[in-house]
């Protein structure tokens, strides 16, 4: 993702939306219907004929801006943004609410103080959440409020030296490029934050689970044999937060990763898959909820019955279908010098020629059965300052002498047995990752692509399509530099149903900074900050 930074002061008591949530409803004038309270709601307004620009906006992060999604389907956008400076200690804040035609739906304003800072926020059907660091009290806090804007239930935590990582995390959020990564949707009934903790050597986890529906909240703490574990966010249920957690009993020996499954009303852990019935390890990428089923489907890496996680090679991709108990009912195995070696010039070791090994970003299951997976490659690359600065020091510092590179988008199809009946590489060219010094050198695969993905390095964006996936597109942000144009550049990989076909879109723009979203069919949104004139512009723009 590659978007201009934009440095805004701190942000207080904000009405915020994340766009990584699921659904807002169809009608949006209806859902943000006022009750009575002393709210600022936008006058009525024409018809925007797809462009929009507001006007005094002092300050703003694109990241705090999101698409309001329902079934797949656009219905509106949400951006955030300093509207006023009251005084040296108030500012004022506008959450402006669109429909799918960038027409106004609702602003809201208010004021607050500048020392209360938002790290994170998500809505689910019913509330919209927000996730504060308060500097003063050395709280986190949880504000949940309903659509008409009244503060439902806030919820607080002391955060201390354990949570310094976290805390340095954030302060690299604050930039365009972050990204929402520990705090998510749980159905319609609430709210789960999962913090990285380090006391020491040990590092840990905690999930907080905050409840939309009812004054409830818990804290889940592994047990005392996870000292050194890492967990990331694969998704949930109505019932479950899912985790993919990177285990240790010692530092980078005896690694092993589980599928975690928390239970939001038990408060306890429901299920722990760290193997297969024949002790085959995996780790998963992927999870989303099987059509029509209760069951999950995983997807991840699988390797020899025995093997270390961080250390060893995966044999291939695996499918699992798992029961909400955590009951593996279905398993298939598509080996990468077996089944991708037909479609894909592939090593044993999972590494695909040019393009590096792959991370899951979607599962699609399209309307005649099929299965469609995005990924994207990564790889080590030479780093000619690393490699420098190792020779300038003699050997008496580690600087690594590799980096990371984001290299090209691979669609694979699989059939309604899962198995792979097919592969494309679309190439784009390579991006470098952000600077992981001697990480890059070290680490394994799999833990460098949680890293690149909490990071916001790859350049996969978004995957919109009918309701029923009959025809859907899959999008990426690119850079390019060609005779005839040079910058930035959004490309979509279109599936009619039939075939693929590729639209690139020029983003061609003098703004400070620009981010791309969904909209509707055959087309995307395009929204731009002009810092110097203080200016937001919207215009929907089609593709191809």
């Amino acid at each position: 993702m590659r978007y201009v930074n934009l440095k805004l002061s701190a942000l207080g008591l904000l009405l915020a939306i994340a766009g990584t949530a699921k659904a807002a409803g169809p009608d949006l004038a209806a859902m943000f219907k006022t009750s009575g309270q002393p709210v600022a709601a936008a006058p009525a307004a024409k018809p925007t004929d797809g462009k929009l620009s507001i006007d005094k906006v002092y300050s703003v992060y694109l990241r705090n801006s999101g698409a309001i999604m329902n079934k797949n389907q656009i219905k509106g956008y949400f951006l955030l943004y300093q509207s006023d400076k009251i005084d040296r200690h108030t500012n004022q804040y506008t959450l402006q609410i669109l429909d799918e035609n960038l027409n106004k739906v609702k602003d809201i304003k208010f004021e607050d103080s500048k020392n209360i800072m938002l790290l994170e926020s998500s809505y689910n059907e019913n509330t919209i959440s927000f996730l504060f660091k308060n500097e003063d009290q050395k709280t986190l806090d949880m504000k949940i409020y309903d659509f008409d804007g009244k503060l439902k239930y806030t919820y607080s935590r002391e955060f201390d030296r354990r949570t310094d990582d976290l805390m340095k995390q954030y302060v690299s959020m604050h930039t365009d490029e972050g990204m929402n990564h520990n705090v998510f949707d749980v159905g319609d009934e609430g709210f789960a934050s999962v913090l990285p903790l380090r006391d020491g050597k040990h590092r840990t986890y905690e999930l907080d689970y905050y409840s939309s529906v009812s004054k409830k909240q818990f804290t889940y703490t592994p047990e005392d044999a996870e000292k050194f574990a890492i967990a990331e966010y694969l998704g949930s249920t109505d019932s479950l937060v899912l985790l993919n957690v990177m285990n240790y009993s010692h530092v980078g020996k005896d690694a092993t990763s589980h599928l975690i499954g928390i239970n939001i009303y038990t408060k306890k852990k429901q299920f722990d898959i760290s193997a297969d019935e024949e002790k085959t390890p995996f780790t998963p990428m992927s999870v989303q909820q099987l059509d029509g089923t209760n069951d999950l489907l995983v997807m991840g890496s699988y390797f020899e019955s025995g093997a270390n996680v961080l250390k060893d090679n995966s044999k291939g991709l695996a499918i699992y279908e798992v029961t909400k108990d955590g009951k593996v009912v279905n398993k298939t195995l598509n080996s990468w010098d077996g089944d991708f070696s037909k479609y894909l010039t592939i090593s044993s070791k999972g590494r695909i020629d040019n393009v590096g090994y792959m991370y899951i970003h979607k599962v699609i299951h399209a309307s005649d059965g099929k299965f469609f997976v995005v990924g994207e490659g990564y790889k080590r690359t030479a780093s000619v300052a690393g490699i420098a600065t190792a020779v300038l020091s003699a050997g008496r510092a580690y600087n690594g002498v590799t980096k990371m590179t984001i290299t090209d988008m691979v669609v694979m199809e699989f059939d309604n047995r899962f198995k792979l009946t097919g592969a494309t590489i679309y190439d784009k060219p390579n991006s470098s990752a952000l600077d992981m010094t001697g990480a890059a050198d070290m680490n394994s695969q799999h833990m460098i692509a949680m890293y690149l993905k909490t990071v916001g390095a790859f350049d996969y964006e978004f995957t919109t399509g009918d309701d029923d996936f009959s025809n859907f597109s899959i999008c990426y942000s690119d850079w390019e530099k060609t005779a005839d144009f040079k910058g930035e550049t959004f490309t979509s990989i279109h599936y009619n149903g039939k075939k693929f076909n590729v639209d690139k879109l020029p983003l061609k723009s003098k703004a400070s900074s620009l981010k791309v979203f969904p909209a509707k069919a055959g087309s995307v949104m395009i929204l731009e900050y002009f810092k110097k004139d203080k200016r937001l512009d919207f215009r929907l723009e089609k593709l191809g």
